[in-house]
């Protein structure tokens, strides 16, 4: 038989675990990603008003990218989002701050720094020169 103070000691560690777990989880940012088709891009759209960052991925010549890698890293080098971007849009909800965003395409990566202000939408815009066709290497 468990006495009272074994249950208060295994209430303790309970307590502790669940405050770590949700430590471990305050870097968890909301986020979204897509727009491969118009019904898509324009629900992405809709929405972005959610939103405290926008990321569009493109080639230079305007066509959209999609399975680009993203990190976003907080200024204590944090890594708060680590994603692979479901289309040529990322919406994500980020706090009042600084961060710096890497994107990576067919293994080039490209990063920006970029300050969000409360209720204010920041976009970023990241450009790959075309990939060359195979048949045509």
């Amino acid at each position: 038989m468990i006495g009272h103070g074994a249950w208060a000691r295994i209430a303790a560690v309970a307590v502790a675990i669940v405050a770590f777990a949700l430590t471990a989880h305050a870097a968890d940012v909301p986020f979204v990603s897509g727009g491969v088709g118009a019904d898509e891009r324009q629900d992405l759209l809709a929405k972005e008003k959610e939103y405290t960052l926008k990321i569009v991925v493109a080639e230079d010549k305007g066509d959209f990218l999609a399975d680009v890698q993203v990190v976003i890293e907080a200024s204590n080098k944090e890594h708060i989002l680590d994603t692979t971007m479901d289309g040529p849009i990322l919406l994500a909800k980020l706090a009042p701050g600084t961060y710096t965003v890497s994107a990576t395409s067919d293994g080039k990566t490209q990063t920006r720094t970029v300050t969000i202000a409360a209720g204010a939408l920041r976009q970023l815009d990241f450009r790959w020169p075309a990939s060359t066709p195979p048949a045509a290497r």
